[in-house]
């Protein structure tokens, strides 16, 4: 006897371990699961990137910074076609004891 695929794909749905996706179950972990407690605050930090991303649309360059989260004053920042024609530029900055250091590289 088997169940109808409408019943089984609720009974699983319920259990929250496995999903039916593209014709296939696959496991997921369960939207109660603790482990999601040790992602959010690397989802937070790719937010909060993504949210001050600056676009140059003709050029097709971005700008963006990211500072670190142990040391305020402390990051990096990348540049593609937005400060420099054609140049990509990973610069490290620390703003710590009222001095501005920078370390950049450019490809």
């Amino acid at each position: 006897m088997e169940i109808p695929k409408e019943l089984l794909h609720i009974i699983l749905d319920y259990d929250g371990r496995i999903k039916y996706k593209n014709g296939k179950y696959v496991n997921i972990i369960h939207k109660n699961d603790q482990r999601y407690n040790i992602i959010i605050p690397i989802l937070g930090k790719k937010m909060e990137i993504i949210k001050h991303i600056e676009f140059e649309f003709d050029d097709s360059g971005f700008y963006f910074e990211l500072g670190f989260d142990t040391n305020n004053g402390i990051g990096l920042v990348y540049d593609y076609n937005f400060s420099y024609k054609n140049k990509f530029q990973i610069c490290y900055y620390d703003l710590r004891n009222d001095c501005i250091k920078q370390i950049r590289t450019y490809l």
